[in-house]
């Protein structure tokens, strides 16, 4: 991650009729996250988040600087989605979600028992410490992927701080 202070451009808001999945296939050398740290993590989100998050974002020019994909939701509806950098390809960060459908029941974001929107619940996020003497904790991590979500992707993430 090297700086996690660094500014964050904010691209044109997805188009709301964009519905092609992105895959990072042509996204050339991707490499994993360097010095991994994983904490659990428990917001619920929307299911227009989770969609977002599910179709990724893909760089239209060099001032993107994020790009994002996602594997999944498998059999037990648990999907990952991969955040790199998009001029080095390095990945920073891995967002674990659980989705679930409306009909469900109440999430754990409506203790009230009155049924709400909740596509999906991130449960765990990985992040790239860094190598240098100042390393990015857990907080710092959280707060630059609920930027980059809300700037890049779109994401209202409600519940974020």
């Amino acid at each position: 991650m090297g700086n996690a202070s660094t500014s964050i451009s904010s691209p044109p808001p997805p188009s709301e009729s964009t519905s092609k999945r992105v895959t990072g296939s042509n996204w050339g050398d991707l490499h994993p996250i360097g010095n991994p740290a994983t904490a659990a993590w428990h917001l619920c989100i929307s299911g227009t988040d989770a969609a977002k998050l599910l179709l990724g974002y893909q760089p239209t020019s060099m001032d993107d600087r994020w790009m994002s994909r996602s594997d999944g939701p498998d059999a037990q509806g648990t999907m990952v989605v991969h955040v790199y950098r998009s001029w080095t390809g390095h990945e920073q960060f891995q967002i674990r979600a659980s989705t679930r459908a409306v009909s469900d029941g109440p999430g754990p974001a409506d203790a009230a028992g009155e049924g709400a929107d909740v596509g999906a619940e991130i449960t765990e996020i990985m992040w790239d410490q860094g190598d240098g003497p100042v390393q990015v904790g857990e907080q710092e991590a959280r707060d630059m992927v609920t930027m980059i979500f809300r700037r890049v992707l779109g994401c209202k993430l409600e519940q974020a701080p």
